[in-house]
């Protein structure tokens, strides 16, 4: 048994939803190629109250393989203390660094746009993300 490791991921260029969610829970699941050999079914599964992991179809997806799913507290975030590590460590560490972040602090004088054209495109910016 393992913990604390990534073993599906989706990234969307909307809000996320449950299309986004179960090919996440696919690659969670599966330990074949190409997504193994890290993976299988989970203990249980804890979600933050977000509408799309509480969506009838991730429940009924996760109840066929009787996996119970267990809906943690709004507002607490130290009850998920990993996710909320990880989502830090990649905005510290990576989307700073990418032009066109717009959430670091500036000088009113010093700001200058980033041009249209250095803004990576969405498929590149999928594979600096997951690289």
């Amino acid at each position: 048994m393992s913990s604390k490791a990534i073993v599906g991921v989706a990234v969307t260029p909307h809000q996320p939803a449950r299309d986004a969610v179960l090919a996440a829970l696919r690659m969670g699941i599966s330990r074949t190629a190409p997504y193994g050999p890290f993976g299988g079914l989970p203990g249980r599964v804890r979600v933050d109250r977000g509408k799309d992991f509480l969506s009838n179809a991730v429940a009924n997806a996760l109840g066929g393989f009787a996996v119970p799913v267990h809906d943690l507290p709004a507002y607490k975030p130290y009850r998920k203390g990993t996710v909320e590590a990880l989502n830090s460590a990649v905005e510290q560490m990576l989307l700073v660094s990418l032009p066109g972040y717009t959430r670091r602090a500036r000088p009113a004088q010093a700001y200058r746009p980033t041009p249209a054209e250095d803004v990576l495109s969405y498929p590149d910016f999928v594979k600096v993300l997951l690289d």
